[in-house]
Formats: C-alpha cells, structure tokens, sequence
C-alpha cells in the first residue's frame, strides 16, 4: 500500500534554541531561534538534557580594536594570545509541543529514522517535477583562507514519488555538469529515472542517475555548467534577510566546512550566483519593481 511520507527531519516550528549562533545562522532570514529537528536528535542529540558550548572571545575586539596579527576574527590562532579567553554557557532547546505531542513526534520521528535506514543506498524508481536547478556549492574555510568549489549541480523537487511511495517534501537529484548539459533539463520539466537513495544531513538527496526520461514543459534552462562557474567564482553569501530571494534564479545554497574553529563546523547558507550580499538592494528585485515598459529594456541575462 503507498504512503504520503514527510521528512521530520526539517520539520518547520517545532525546536529553538537560543545559541548566538541560530540567532545568526536563523535570525536574518526571519526565524528567530529555529532549529531543526535533525539538529536537535541528530547533530547535538541535545534533546532533553541540553548541551554546553565554548564561545570564543576576544577581548581586542570587544574593545573595538584591530587584531594586532591582522585576524578578523577569533579562531585556532588566537590560543596562546593573552587577550584570549572562553565562555561556558548551557543551552537546552525548547519545544512548541507539549509533553503529549512532542512524544507523538519522537515516535514518529523514529519511524521515518527506519525508514531511512530501510532505503539508505537502495536503488529506487523516482518520478517528479523539477523546481529548481542550482549548483552545488561547497566553501572551506581556515584560519588563513577561503576557497569555493563547485561539485555537479542539484535539480530540486517539491515534492516526489520515491518506487510507489509520495515524499511530500523537498528533495534532490545530483547532477554532473554532462549530465545537465546532455538532458538541458528546466524548471517545470517532468522527470522519470532509476537513481540511488541517501540521506544527507538531513537532506534526501538521490545519486548516479540512470534512465533519465525528462517530459519538456516549454521552459527555458536558466543555468549552464560554464554560467555556474562565474556564479562560483563572483557569488557572497547573502548577509541580510533571505526573505526577498525565495524563488530567485540567481540564489542557491552552499555547504560550509569551517576549519577555524577548535572543532570543525558544517552548516548552510543561502549563496548569491551574481555576489549581491544584500537583498534589500539586489538589482533584479528591484528592477522587477520597475513599470513594465522599462523592464524590457533590463538585460534578463542570467550573469
């Protein structure tokens, strides 16, 4: 018998927690103290005891003065420094659900767990129809330096049936650049492939695809290998609210791996292909604000 299945994992509403950090990663984009259930059971495995964190400080720059070793920010360097120093703090998160609903939800975060495992690496049939396409984007970050690779790109659906099975949640197709290139797949396109199950922090995220039959809807690709390359090369990480880019063709998301800190941390943040970092004055929204008359003289062009 077929199933509606939603991936808990990013179930919207349910957790906060007040680390500065999810003030920072979340705040901006209009989500306060969110965090998701995958942070909470999974990465922290936080819930209900809570955890302890070590923030790092300075105390130059808590007095609004240069690093006299030219550091921006407090990281692996700053040890030894004598104006270094380290705060211990205890954070628990807190639930919108009470005592009998947050059970229902473990229990149901359980079984989709299962069923997780159950498919994790299978080879499964996938139909669905493509939202987006974006570049995946991968940033490393030391103490010293930044660097942005690109890794294939990722075609993104609202939603999918996995063999007969509706996942009613975003999920993902990895794509290599031949692969985008050879099926110019847009979106709006239907597509009907074999590919492999995996779940990635929290992410379903299908691999190596095979039999790829794609139902064209008239829609025009709006990226292309050599275009994600400049998008790579010029993006920002967009710094204010994200609220204006939902929907815009120019934004993506990059995986973070920053090495700065005494423990290596992994998180997302939304990516700019055209390097605009604030979205209150990003070009294409406000020309999309112009009468329409004075739109058609605006370049559309991708980059």
């Amino acid at each position: 018998m077929a199933s509606v299945i939603r991936n808990l994992y990013k179930a919207a509403g349910l957790f906060t927690c007040r680390h500065p950090a999810h003030k920072q990663s979340y705040g901006s984009a209009g989500f306060g103290y969110e965090v998701s259930p995958y942070h909470i059971f999974c990465v922290k495995k936080c819930h209900p005891q809570g955890c302890v964190e070590f923030l790092w400080r300075c105390r130059t720059f808590e007095k609004g003065q240069p690093c006299p070793r030219n550091f921006k920010h407090v990281g692996r360097g700053c040890f030894s420094c004598k104006q270094y120093h380290e705060d211990k703090v205890n954070y628990a998160p807190e639930s919108s659900l009470d005592n009998a609903q947050l059970e229902k939800f473990v229990d149901s975060l359980r079984e989709y767990q299962g069923w997780i495992e159950e498919m994790q690496g299978k080879s499964v049939e996938f139909a669905g129809v493509a939202d987006s396409i974006m570049p995946h984007l991968e940033m490393y970050i030391e103490s010293n330096r930044m660097s942005v690779d690109m890794d294939g790109f990722y075609v993104s659906f609202e939603r999918g049936i996995i063999n007969r099975d509706t996942f009613d949640d975003r999920l993902y197709l990895k794509l290599s650049g031949t692969q985008l290139e050879r099926h110019k797949i847009a979106p709006g396109d239907r597509l009907e492939l074999l590919a492999y199950f995996t779940e990635s922090r929290g992410r379903i995220i299908l691999r190596k695809p095979r039999r790829i039959e794609v139902s064209r809807n008239g829609g025009k690709a709006d990226i292309n290998f050599s275009r994600a390359l400049v998008g790579r090369a010029t993006g920002r990480i967009i710094g204010g609210s994200v609220a204006y880019c939902r929907g815009c063709p120019y934004v993506s998301l990059v995986d973070v791996a920053n090495y700065s800190r005494r423990s290596p941390v992994h998180y997302r943040r939304f990516y700019c292909l055209r390097g605009v970092e604030d979205s209150e004055n990003c070009p294409v929204r406000l020309s999309a604000l112009l009468p329409s008359n004075s739109r058609e003289n605006t370049s559309q062009r991708r980059f």
